[in-house]
C-alpha cells in the first residue's frame, strides 16, 4: 500500500510517495526509535553538562530563521576572515540515522572545517524520526538553505556553494540538492559513509559486507532505524566509505556508476575523474570521523590510527573542494 506523505508548509514541493510498512513493523520501529532517542537525548545532555566545550570549539554564533524557527542554524567563521570578503558556503548537515543527534554534534568538525579550507561553515539541523518521517528532514534543509542563501548578513559568494553530510545526513545532503530551489546551485558535495539504498534490508546488506570477518560495524545494531524513514545530483560528488560499514557497498557501487565505471563496481581502489572522487577509509566503521563505533575514547592505537585517516580524507576533500571552486 502507498501513500502521500505530508509536506510541511505551502512552499514545499509536491508530496512525494513511500510505501507504507507493515503495520506491527512500524510499531516495533516506534518503540525502538523512542528508545534510542531517549537513551541518546540522556547521554548527549549528561555529556555536555559534564564536558563543556571549549569556546574554540563552539559557533561563530547560532540564528533561527523564520522558516524553521524551532530548529538551530550554526554558523562558524573561518579564523582569517577579513569583512569585506565573500567566503565558499559549505553546508553541513549532521547523522544519526535520520533520528538521533544534532547539528551541535559536528561542532567540532566545522570549526576545524572552517580552519582548514577558509570556508563559511553553516551546520544545519532537521526534524526527525519518527514523529517526523521522511520527507520531513528534507523539507526543513532546503526551507533553511533558502534562508541562508537570502541572509544578506553572511559574506556568501554564491558562486562556490558547496554541501556534505555524515552517514544519514550524506543522504540528505544528495537529498536536498536535487530540489528545484538548490538544483544547480549547489557546485560539489562531499558525503562521508552516506546512506543511499533503501532498496534492501538491513540483514542483506549486513551479509554483503566485502569484509564479513572483520570487526562487527555497530550500526548494524541500530539499521532498523533506517527502515523507517537521484536525478539532479550536484554535478561533482566525493564520496567517502569505511572498510568494514554496511554502507560502504552501497555508496561504492554508487559512485563507480555515476563515473561510468559498471565494470569495476566491485573494485576498492580510489579513483578519481573530472567530475566524481572516491575513497575507502581502511581498518574503519561507520562513524569512524566521529569516533562513535569504536566509543568516543577508544585506545590509544585506534585513536591515532582514526585521527591519522581523518587527517588525510580532510585533506583530500579540501583540495578536492578548492579544485573544483577555482
Amino acid at each position: 500500500m502507498k501513500e502521500q506523505a505530508d509536506t510541511t508548509t505551502a512552499e514545499s514541493p509536491p508530496p512525494l510517495w513511500k510505501v507504507r510498512m507493515p503495520f506491527w513493523h512500524r510499531v516495533d520501529c516506534f518503540i525502538r526509535l523512542w528508545l534510542l532517542k531517549s537513551l541518546a537525548a540522556i547521554y548527549f545532555y549528561c555529556r555536555r553538562l559534564v564536558r563543556q566545550p571549549p569556546r574554540r570549539y563552539q559557533p561563530t554564533f547560532v540564528r533561527r530563521y523564520p522558516s524553521r524557527p524551532m530548529l538551530n542554524t550554526r554558523i562558524f567563521f573561518p579564523p582569517n576572515y577579513r569583512a569585506g570578503e565573500r567566503l565558499p558556503l559549505y553546508l553541513n548537515i549532521h547523522g544519526g540515522g535520520f533520528a538521533v543527534g544534532d547539528a551541535q554534534v559536528d561542532d567540532r568538525f566545522c570549526v576545524a572545517w572552517a580552519g582548514r579550507t577558509g570556508m563559511l561553515v553553516v551546520s544545519l539541523d532537521y526534524r526527525r524520526v519518527p514523529r517526523h518521517p521522511f520527507p520531513t528532514a528534507t523539507y526543513d534543509l532546503v526551507a533553511q538553505i533558502k534562508d541562508v542563501l537570502a541572509d544578506e548578513s553572511l559574506p556568501i559568494d554564491p558562486e562556490r556553494i558547496t554541501i556534505g553530510g555524515f552517514s544519514a545526513g550524506g543522504n540528505l545532503a544528495l537529498s536536498v540538492s536535487q530540489l528545484p530551489p538548490l538544483h544547480g546551485r549547489v557546485k560539489a558535495a562531499v558525503v562521508y559513509y552516506p546512506i543511499v539504498d533503501f532498496g534492501h534490508p538491513p540483514p542483506v546488506k549486513l551479509a554483503s559486507r566485502p569484509y564479513t570477518d572483520g570487526p562487527l560495524d555497530k550500526i548494524g545494531m541500530m539499521a532498523w532505524a533506517l527502515d523507517w524513514g537521484y536525478v539532479y545530483l550536484p554535478p561533482r560528488i566525493y564520496m567517502i566509505a569505511a572498510q568494514w560499514d554496511m554502507l560502504r557497498l552501497e555508496g561504492q557501487q554508487m559512485i563507480h556508476r555515476l563515473a561510468g565505471l559498471h565494470d569495476k563496481e566491485d573494485q576498492e581502489a580510489p579513483f578519481e575523474t573530472s567530475a566524481y572522487k572516491w575513497t575507502l577509509a581502511r581498518g574503519c566503521t561507520h562513524g569512524f570521523t566521529h569516533g562513535f563505533t569504536h566509543g568516543q575514547e577508544g585506545n590509544a592505537a585506534e585513536r591515532t590510527y582514526r585521527k591519522k585517516v581523518c587527517e588525510d580524507i580532510y585533506g583530500q576533500a579540501h583540495e578536492w573542494l578548492k579544485s573544483v571552486l577555482a
